[in-house]
Parts: structure tokens; C-alpha cells; sequence
């Protein structure tokens, strides 16, 4: 090879050797001193023969050998090794080639590349320590934003605070009331569409909206729940400039849980982006998992529809994944995200594929399962595999769950947006349980979803025009037979007439969040009705049942002192409710709301007790006075020898913690005569009395007081 030729190929720092036999090479090209000091039998010398001095050269003269003995044109790899000589570490990779029965031996010195690489490296590492810093500023101007926001009602206060926050913020903000009605726009949210503030047609507000109403199929259903998105955004501006941008949605809401504002904060990441799409793997798969990342997936979803092979695509959402953030760190959270990964990737077939298509959402593409029932057991079998506990690094077990949302091509939708907007929505609706779940879309869910936006507007109304009533059921004293408190039980009253029961608008009330003003509510009238039953029965509780939205809420505890205080009635006459539930999901959060309740001589019960699960560990951490044992044990306590056991084990366990114990769905006479007998303190169900309005309740303790006094 001529050395003209060679330079003019850019073949500047490696050696290149012919093979004339085995382990003798004749020297093609070299003019560098790294070759010698890896071989220097070769140094003055036309040929040589190689005395394998690079144990790692040696290992990979075995398949070259074998190679170069086959004879056909081509080549093989290394891959890159460290060498270290007298004088320098070496980073080289060999190449063993066939050309026109000619065996050639190709070493490169890659020093220059891996400087490169490292420094590239560098800079990522920077960028993403850049990425951190911009994330801590959009998390502290959305809790500075939300603070002034929801102190502030109206257009004209609002700017001067809004201004004082977001002016000279080296990020993108816009507010914009319920509506998407502009309110405000900082001036870099300008700068980053490169439009002039003052002399432009155009509005950051309008291009962020296009944007994300075309990129991602999730908009609509984000918009009609009022929920938080983070992601990213590519925009385009003809002929030359491009932009990924980071985009932070978060709705803040009144009081009443309704919409009163959208804030919009946004990022240049466009060196971010464009640093990974140097490397292909970087730019297509996500860093964490190793997964194809969003972009892979559509592009492979469009692919497939283009060639019209029927799947299934799924939507799969971590459950309480922030959490896991929040007790256990990010490191933590990552880590599971690996696991499951792998967990999923497990159950793969070959032409299927699995993405990280959000924080903690995937989307798995399925083509080897024909029918729904194919893709149920699929779902059923990833559910009981990531199920299965996780540990952290301290040892500590984690237990997820999931939800899944699946639809089909092309029985569902003809197009990659339709069908990734179908598998969404039927994600949400599986989020509806507390467990892992498969919901498959159908025309009967995108009517139940209308139904349930349907059932949220009314709701929304009921909150305003207060159609809501309290009733009250009674707990019986078993020792003495006699009422001692009751639990208030709210019930939705029609503009026709009729009852709505809780069971039907309760879950809905606490997806949306409008159960904090219902909750609001229902201890207001609780107060009320308390303040008038103390003068029929001065010692007499109300039950009041607390959500987990509610627990979560940071104003919660002020808001009962506040209760207290304008109803005039002692805080011991008032009683908290909570699930068990509660406790497991938020334990942090329980734990500092009960201590304070109970400084001011609040009491609290745990209902539902003995139907979750991990909780007895968490009796004798919080301050609790009643345990309830759910009506399921109660219900067939005459036949059922488990639920008899469960029963006395509550007991139990209840007194040796010095705790009373409540029986829920009390009916009939014999199960009353077990409680009693086996020391059950108090119970409550139809036997007693059904939950009543509020006179019959006022009536019923006339009526106690009355037998009483005969």
C-alpha cells in the first residue's frame, strides 16, 4: 500500500501488517513508536516474527488464525484493549482482514479517540449536573408560583407578585388561567422561541400548545384531569434552528379542587439531546434501564402499522413510584426501574419490545399474542413477576404494583396516536384499583370515561350548590348498651330526589381531588351537629372519616383547629377515622397529622382493620385509641372459623395494646353475643340502626334517654 495512499485515507496512527505465515508478519505501514514498544522485534525489520509480549494480542491471534486459515474476504475485531509499556498506557484494537487472499494484521492506537470520548464524557457529566440544577430551579418556581397563586384571585393582584417571581428566571414561564387564557409570559420563554416581545403575531403560549397537543397523544386526558406532566418538546423554526425543550405542566386548583390556573415551565436541553444523539444507543435508548426509549418505541410502533402486523400495545405505569423517590432516594428509584426492566425484558419474545416511554411508564409492543385472551395471561404472568419483592441496598423490601392499559391494531385504531391515546386511557382506568391490573380498551370504556367526566361535572356542581347530607350511625357501648358516639356518612342527595350512595362518587372524589372539599365539608357539618347532639349527650363523639388525599393535604390540621374553634365544641368529642390503608401508603405523613390531632385530645380509629396488610408493625409507632374490625370477619362470624380467629386475634392484639376495639356490620343478635363474650368493647351495623339523618339521629338519643330514665 503506497504511503501517499495511506496518508490520504487519514491512516496516521496504526500499524499495518501483512500475515506470510503463522505468527510472522511483514510490516506494510508504520511510523510509530507505540507499535515498537508493544513489539519491539519489529523495530529496523521489513518481517518479523511476533514474540507475544501483549498477553491479550495473543488470545486474539487464536481466532484470528482461524479466521485468516478460512481465507474469505473480510475482517474481525478485538475490540479495544489497555496495553501498558515502558513508557505509556496504550488504549489499541486489532483487526485481522482477508482481501483478494491477502491476510492482513491492522492495530490502532486509539489514544485520541478515547481522549475524546472521555472528554465527551466530561461534558455530559456536566450537562447533567446542569440537568439537576434546572430541575431543583423548575421544582422551586413551581412551589414559589403555587404559593402566590393560591393566595391570589384575581388578574390585577396577580401580576405584580407573578412578575416578582418569574421576570428575571433564566427558564420558560407562562400562566394561563383554566382556559389555556394567557396571564403571563417571562422573557425567556420569548428567547427561547427567538421571538421579539413586543413585535410578534406569535405567542410562546401558542407554539408550547401545538407542540404538545401533536407530540403526545396523552394531552387530552392530561387537560380533562387536571394533571401534571413532565416531558420533552421538539421544536422546529425554518430553515436551520431546532430545539428539544423540557416541558413542566402542573395545574394548581382552589380549594374546591377546581382548575384556577396552568403553569408552563420550559428548558433549552438541547445540548443534552444532541450530545446523546452522537452515539445512536445513547440517543435511542434510555440511560437508566438500557430500554429503547420513546422515540425507538414510535418509531418501531409506526413501522409496524406501516406494515400492517397486528399487536397489542401496552401502557404500563409504576404505582407509587414517587414515593419510593422520596423514602428511598433517587439511586434507590433508579434501581428499581433496572429491576423491572429486566423483569419485563424476561418475558419478551423476540419480535416484541419493551420502552421507557416515561419517568416511571413503559410501553410494551406485543406481536406474537393473537388475542385478548393470549395477552391477558401475558399480563397476568408480568404481574406476578414484578409483584415479587425488590430489595434495596439496606436490605429493605419493596413491594410494587402496576397498571396496564392495552390496545390492539388494528381493532382499535389504524394509526400509532389513536392507538397509543386508546392504550392510555385504558391505563387510567386501571389505575382506578389499588392492585395491579390489566384494562383493555373498548368502546364501553371511552363511554365510561365520558360517563365519568359527566359524573365529575356534577359533582363538581354538588360541591357548589351544596347538595350533599350527613348521617349518622350509631356505636353501641356493648358493655352498657348504651350509644356513645356515632359515624358520620355522607350521602349525595339528587336536584330529583334520590340518594346517591358514596360508593359510587367517593372513588371518583378522590382521583380528581375534589374529596378535600367534600372532606372539608363533612367535618364543618360534623362540628355543626355535634355542637347541638352535646346538649342531648354531653359526652358523645363523632367519627369522621379522613381520606388519603386529605392526610396528604398540608393545610388538614389547621383546617380542624380552625373547625374547632368556630363550632365552640371540645376537640375530645371529635374522633379521626382512618383506613388501614392510610397507614401503609402514607405512614410519614399519618404519623406527624396524629400526633398533632391527638396534642389537642382528638381520638383516632383505624378502620377496616385486618384487610391490608404490614400494618401491625405501625400500631405501636402511632397514637391510636380504636381498632375496627372490617364487617368481612363480621358478616359470617357464626359459621366461618377463620373469621372467628381473625376476630379474637384482633381482640387481642387490640387490648394488649391497651386499645378498644369497634365491630363493624353487627346484624343480628348472635353475633352481638359473640362479641360480648369475647370482650369486644363496641360495634356498630343495622342491628343497632341503619345510618340515619340527622333528627332521626337528634329522636333516637331522645328516645335512650327516655328508656333510660324508666
Amino acid at each position: 500500500m503506497q504511503q501517499s495512499l495511506i496518508q490520504a485515507l487519514g491512516i496516521v496512527n496504526c500499524a499495518i501488517l501483512k500475515r506470510l505465515d503463522e505468527d510472522h508478519f511483514q510490516v506494510v505501514h508504520n511510523n510509530q513508536d507505540w507499535f515498537y514498544a508493544l513489539a519491539p522485534e519489529a523495530e529496523h525489520k521489513s518481517s518479523f516474527v511476533f514474540s507475544k509480549n501483549s498477553a491479550f494480542l495473543e488470545y486474539f491471534f487464536v481466532d484470528a488464525e482461524n479466521f485468516w486459515k478460512i481465507g474469505n474476504d473480510g475482517q474481525i475485531q478485538s475490540g479495544i484493549w489497555s496495553e501498558q509499556t515502558a513508557n505509556a498506557l496504550l488504549r489499541l484494537e486489532a483487526i485481522a482482514a482477508v482481501s483478494k487472499g491477502e491476510s492482513y494484521l491492522v492495530i490502532n492506537n486509539l489514544e485520541a479517540d478515547y481522549n475524546k470520548q472521555q472528554k465527551t464524557l466530561q461534558i455530559a457529566r456536566e450537562l447533567l449536573i446542569s440537568n439537576d440544577q434546572m430541575q431543583a430551579q423548575h421544582d422551586y418556581l413551581h412551589a414559589r408560583l403555587d404559593e402566590v397563586l393560591h393566595q391570589k384571585h384575581d388578574l390585577q393582584s396577580l401580576q405584580k407578585p407573578i412578575d416578582e417571581v418569574i421576570q428575571k428566571a433564566e427558564i420558560g414561564v407562562i400562566i394561563t388561567d383554566a382556559n389555556f387564557q394567557l396571564i403571563s409570559q417571562n422573557p425567556y420563554a420569548f428567547e427561547l422561541f427567538e421571538l421579539a416581545n413586543q413585535q410578534t403575531n406569535t405567542s410562546p403560549l401558542e407554539i408550547v400548545q401545538g407542540l404538545f397537543n401533536k407530540q403526545f397523544p396523552e394531552f387530552d386526558r392530561i387537560v380533562h384531569t387536571s394533571s401534571r406532566w413532565h416531558g420533552e418538546l421538539f421544536w422546529h423554526k425554518a430553515p436551520y434552528t431546532s430545539k428539544w425543550l423540557q416541558l413542566a405542566l402542573y395545574p394548581v386548583k382552589d380549594i374546591n379542587q377546581n382548575t384556577q390556573n396552568w403553569v408552563f415551565i420550559l428548558s433549552d436541553v438541547s445540548r443534552l439531546k444532541y450530545l446523546t444523539q452522537k452515539n445512536e444507543k445513547l440517543s435511542l435508548y434510555d440511560t437508566v434501564t438500557n430500554l429503547p426509549n420513546r422515540q425507538l418505541f414510535w418509531q418501531t410502533l409506526e413501522h409496524n402499522i406501516e406494515t400492517s402486523k397486528h399487536c397489542f400495545v401496552l401502557y404500563m405505569d409504576v404505582k407509587h413510584f414517587k414515593r419510593v423517590n422520596e423514602i428511598y432516594g433517587h439511586q434507590t428509584g433508579d434501581h428499581l426501574l433496572v429491576n423491572i426492566a429486566e423483569r419485563v425484558s424476561s418475558l419478551l419474545g423476540e419480535n416484541d419490545l419493551c420502552a421507557r416511554i416515561g419517568g416511571n411508564e413503559f410501553g410494551l409492543l406485543l406481536q406474537e399474542y393473537k388475542d385478548q385472551q393470549q395477552c391477558l395471561e401475558f399480563s397476568q404472568r408480568l404481574i406476578e413477576l414484578i409483584e415479587q419483592p425488590f430489595y434495596t441496598d439496606g436490605d429493605d423490601k419493596l413491594q410494587i404494583a402496576i397498571n396496564i392499559g392495552a390496545a390492539h391494531f388494528p381493532s382499535d385504531a389504524n394509526d400509532s396516536e389513536e392507538l397509543m391515546k386508546f392504550a392510555d386511557l385504558a391505563m387510567f382506568a386501571a389505575k382506578k384499583s389499588n392492585k395491579s391490573k390489566l384494562s383493555f380498551y373498548s368502546k364501553a370504556l371511552k363511554e365510561a370515561s365520558t360517563k365519568r367526566l359527566e359524573l365529575e361535572k356534577s359533582l363538581r356542581i354538588a360541591i357548589e350548590e351544596g347538595q350533599f347530607e350527613l348521617y349518622l350511625q350509631p356505636i353501641v357501648d356493648l358493655h352498657s348498651n348504651q350509644i356513645i358516639k356515632a359515624e358520620a356518612l355522607i350521602r349525595w342527595r339528587l336536584p330529583d330526589g334520590s340518594l346517591t350512595s358514596p360508593d359510587e362518587f367517593i372513588p371518583l372524589a378522590e382521583q380528581t381531588g375534589l374529596i378535600i372539599p367534600i372532606g372539608n365539608w363533612v367535618m364543618t357539618r360534623a362540628a355543626e351537629m355535634l355542637k347541638t347532639l352535646l346538649q342531648h349527650k354531653p359526652g358523645l363523639r363523632i367519627s369522621v372519616n379522613l381520606s388519603p388525599r386529605q392526610v396528604a393535604d398540608r393545610n388538614i390540621f389547621d383546617f380542624i383547629k380552625s373547625v374547632l374553634k368556630h363550632a365552640g365544641i371540645p376537640a375530645s368529642n371529635l374522633e379521626l377515622e382512618l383506613t388501614e390503608g392510610v397507614l401503609i401508603e402514607s405512614f410519614e405523613k399519618v404519623q406527624k397529622l396524629l400526633h398533632d390531632v391527638r396534642s389537642l385530645g382528638i381520638s383516632v380509629s383505624i378502620d377496616d382493620f385486618g384487610t391490608g396488610y404490614s400494618s401491625l408493625a405501625y400500631l405501636q409507632k402511632l397514637p391510636i385509641d380504636h381498632l375496627k374490625i372490617d364487617r368481612s370477619f363480621v358478616r359470617d362470624l357464626e359459621t366461618n372459623e377463620s373469621d372467628k380467629a381473625i376476630v379474637l386475634a384482633v381482640i387481642a392484639l387490640a387490648h394488649s395494646l391497651k386499645l378498644s376495639v369497634i365491630a363493624e356490620g353487627v346484624e343480628n343478635i348472635a353475633q352481638m353475643q359473640f362479641l360480648v363474650k369475647h370482650q369486644c368493647d363496641k360495634a356498630q351495623g343495622y342491628l343497632f340502626s341503619r345510618p340515619i339523618p340527622f333528627d332521626d339521629f337528634c329522636q333516637l338519643l331522645v328516645m335512650e334517654k327516655k328508656n333510660n330514665s324508666l
